[in-house]
């Protein structure tokens, strides 16, 4: 019982903080804009929570899958002063872009701190190389330092690691030993891994020294990889690299958070949902911010807004597909836990 109610808490408190400061973004941006926010509100259905202030109701909703900034002129276009429809549309691409950045840019720094704080980054020198990989047998000696694979340059463990995935058939290695270049060619050896083949040279690469400046290098490092390979899901998503069995949705994320052991492997799963749910939102897609981005710059290059009842209309039909997406992702999701 303890432990259900802990995962619970989790599952609340990560979600309903990521929900916040993307709404939050929004909330922010109308104001600068001077766009009147009607409601801003954690959670859809029955209010649980509400406090009037002077311009605009805080809410608080029974249902914490999501959450909303209403603003005059949003739904339905109005000529007050303070609308979000009289607003430039610069600045209401700005208001909608604003709560996917901060969802990126909160990832960003947290998983940049959890990476930096972790230790240095590691180089290209070899400590040592391992029994029975390629490595070893072509003679590969500690002290030897790894600086180019192919064409590409190799600085450290993060682009060896990067450069053997994509090329796993023979390979030219070129190593600087004592100031002398060398030249090899070997095939890296592939191992099942979650069901992935991954590619390994054998080797055991130097730490670099522990100083400020290095952990801040790792922490660029693999921070930068962490937001590629984000993106990189999502593009192969829609090449049909990645299926939509293979997607997550809110019972899946809360398997998975409810899962976690100790502050740090929570925070690093907060900053991950909390850069998918930046990179997904700015997808163009009807219903989604960049759906909603999408059609203002149609609008700024007609220079005259789309019809009404058709933009409406392409909302609706965005959100319809939406939501039998998400249906169909909560059934893979409950059918992979039972």
């Amino acid at each position: 019982m303890i432990s259900f109610i802990i995962s619970a808490i989790k599952i609340l408190f990560l979600l309903g903080f990521l929900i916040f400061i993307h709404e939050l973004g929004h909330f922010t941006a109308a104001k600068l804009c001077k766009v009147t926010v009607n409601e801003f509100s954690i959670g859809f259905g029955p209010i649980i929570l509400k406090r009037q202030g002077k311009q605009t109701k805080y809410s608080l909703r029974l249902i914490p899958l999501g959450g909303f900034v209403s603003m005059q002129g949003e739904e339905e276009r109005s000529e007050e002063e303070g609308s979000f429809s009289k607003a430039s549309i610069p600045k209401r691409i700005a208001i909608v872009v604003a709560g996917a950045s901060v969802n990126i840019i909160f990832a960003v720094i947290i998983y940049f701190i959890l990476v930096a704080t972790s230790g240095p980054y590691v180089t290209n020198e070899v400590i040592n190389t391992i029994d029975g990989y390629p490595a070893q047998e072509i003679g590969i000696q500690p002290g030897d330092k790894i600086i180019q694979i192919n064409e590409e340059k190799i600085n450290n463990l993060y682009d060896l690691n990067k450069i053997l995935q994509k090329n796993n058939n023979e390979i030219k290695v070129i190593i600087e030993r004592e100031g002398n270049i060398k030249e090899y060619l070997v095939t890296a050896k592939g191992e099942e891994e979650n069901g992935y083949t991954i590619f390994y040279l054998g080797v055991n690469l130097k730490t670099a020294e522990d100083t400020f400046i290095n952990r801040c290098i790792n922490g660029f490092i693999n921070t930068k990889e962490f937001t590629l390979s984000l993106v990189d899901n999502i593009k192969q998503l829609f090449t049909g690299n990645v299926g939509v069995d293979q997607m997550m949705g809110p019972v899946g994320i809360s398997e998975v958070v409810s899962k976690t052991e100790g502050i740090r492997e929570f925070i690093y799963m907060m900053a991950l949902i909390s850069m998918s749910l930046g990179v997904t939102n700015l997808l163009p897609i009807p219903a989604l911010d960049g759906g909603k981005i999408l059609i203002l710059i149609i609008e700024a290059i007609r220079r005259k807004p789309m019809n009404e009842k058709t933009e409406i209309n392409i909302q609706l039909i965005g959100f319809s597909i939406l939501i039998a997406l998400s249906l169909y992702i909560t059934y893979n999701d409950i059918t992979r836990i039972l």
